[in-house]
C-alpha cells in the first residue's frame, strides 16, 4: 500500500515589489510562518534558491536554514534545491551542511542541483558548460567527507589533499539527499548516489507520475531497492477552484509571469491540433488558465483538495507533499489560515481515505 505523504512548506523569501513589501519584514514573517508550520505538524520546511532577483529570491538557502531549524523545532530542514556549483568549493558545502545539521540536531534534507540559468553562472564568474561536471565532483566530494575519515580527491575541476569534515552530520553517514532528475542521464546520476527524486511544481502530474516510474526503474536496475519521492506543487484552498484562483491570482501572477515564465523555464506545450510539443508562452490562453492549473496543482476546497491529492498518491508514491504557504504578496494572516486548513482539514482527509482504501 502505498504511504500517505508527510506535509512539506516551501520558502523562498520573495517580496512582491508592487506592494510596497521588504526583505526584512518578509524575512521575520517566514520564521513566524515557520513556527505556526511546527506547531501545524508540519513535517518539512525546504528553502529553495536563485541569486540576483529583483524580488530578493533567497540566494542563501543554508544561513536561512539555520534561522529555520531554531523557529521550526519540530520540523525537518531542506533545500528544495541548493545550486551546488555556486557554492564554492564542495569541501566547504559540506561544512556548512554539517554545521546546519549539528544546529537542528539531525534534522537537515539536503537538496541539490546543478542549475539552469546562465545569468546566476555569468555573476559568479563561472562556466555555465561545466556545471554538470561540477555538480558530479561535488556528489562524490560530499560523500567522501560524509565519511569522516581523511580523504583526497583530484577532479576535473575541483581537489582535496588530506580533506576531513567537521564536524560530521548528527547522525552516523549521510544526511538524506534529494536531487532533480527528469532525464535518463540525471536519473541515473541521482539513483547512483542513493538520492530521492524531487520533482518541481510545473511539470503537469501526468508527466511527474511517468518522471516517478521513470526513476523508480533506474532504482531497480541498478538494484537500490525504492528510493523517496517528494513533489512540489501550489495548494490554494478557496470555496472552488474558480474562487481559489481569484484569491490568489495577483501573487501567482508574480510567481508564474515573472520569476518562472515560462520564456525563463522553457516550458512547451502539447499543440492540441497536431499533438506536437511547442514552447509556452506568457500570453499564451493555456498559460495559466484553469485547466493548466488543474493539470499540474491542487486548488478547491479541501475536500476537493484531498480527494485529488488521494486519487493520484497511488501512482506519484511521495513521501514528501511540498507547496509554498506564502506566494509573494500574500499577508501573514492568510498564509497562517490557509496553512492551517491544510494541515488541519485536507491532510486529515487523505490519511481516512488512505485507511478506507
Amino acid at each position: 500500500m502505498t504511504p500517505v505523504p508527510r506535509l512539506g512548506i516551501s520558502l523562498s523569501f520573495q517580496i512582491h515589489p508592487a506592494l510596497g513589501e521588504t526583505w526584512d519584514r518578509i524575512y521575520r514573517e517566514s520564521l513566524e510562518l515557520a513556527a505556526e508550520a511546527s506547531r501545524l505538524g508540519v513535517a518539512s520546511i525546504w528553502v529553495s534558491e536563485h541569486h540576483g532577483e529583483a524580488d530578493g529570491y533567497c540566494p542563501s538557502p543554508i544561513v536561512a536554514g539555520a534561522a529555520l531549524a531554531a523557529a521550526a523545532p519540530g520540523c525537518r530542514i531542506g533545500q528544495a534545491i541548493a545550486l551546488a556549483p555556486l557554492h564554492g568549493h564542495p569541501l566547504r558545502l559540506a561544512e556548512d551542511l554539517a554545521v546546519l545539521d549539528n544546529l537542528a540536531g539531525g534534522r537537515v534534507e539536503i537538496g541539490l542541483g546543478q542549475g539552469y540559468r546562465p545569468a546566476e553562472f555569468e555573476m559568479f564568474g563561472l562556466p555555465y558548460a561545466r556545471r554538470t561536471r561540477a555538480f558530479e565532483e561535488a556528489l562524490d566530494i560530499l560523500q567522501l567527507a560524509w565519511r569522516g575519515t581523511p580523504f583526497d580527491y583530484a577532479g576535473q575541476i575541483y581537489s582535496v589533499t588530506s580533506g576531513l569534515l567537521r564536524p560530521t552530520p548528527v547522525t552516523p553517514g549521510a544526511p538524506p539527499l534529494w536531487i532533480g532528475a527528469t532525464a535518463p542521464a540525471p536519473r541515473e546520476r541521482a539513483v547512483r548516489h542513493r538520492a530521492g527524486l524531487i520533482v518541481a511544481p510545473l511539470t503537469e502530474l501526468e508527466h511527474s507520475a511517468r518522471q516517478i516510474d521513470a526513476f523508480d526503474r533506474e532504482a531497480a536496475r541498478q538494484g537500490e531497492g525504492v528510493l523517496p519521492h517528494a513533489i512540489m506543487r501550489e495548494i490554494m484552498v478557496g470555496d472552488s477552484p474558480t474562487d481559489a484562483i481569484a484569491r490568489h491570482q495577483r501573487f501567482l501572477d508574480h510567481i508564474y509571469r515573472v520569476q518562472y515564465a515560462p520564456e525563463r523555464t522553457g516550458l512547451t506545450y502539447r499543440d492540441p491540433a497536431t499533438g506536437e510539443r511547442r514552447p509556452l508562452t506568457s500570453d499564451h490562453p493555456h498559460y495559466m488558465s484553469e485547466r493548466f492549473m488543474q493539470d499540474r496543482w491542487f486548488l478547491g476546497t479541501p475536500a476537493e483538495i484531498a480527494d485529488k491529492i488521494a486519487a493520484w498518491q497511488p501512482r506519484l508514491k511521495l513521501d514528501h507533499l511540498i507547496y509554498q504557504p506564502r506566494q509573494p504578496g500574500m499577508t501573514l494572516r492568510q498564509a497562517v489560515d490557509e496553512l492551517e486548513v491544510v494541515a488541519r482539514q485536507v491532510m486529515p482527509a487523505i490519511a481516512a481515505r488512505h485507511r478506507a482504501a
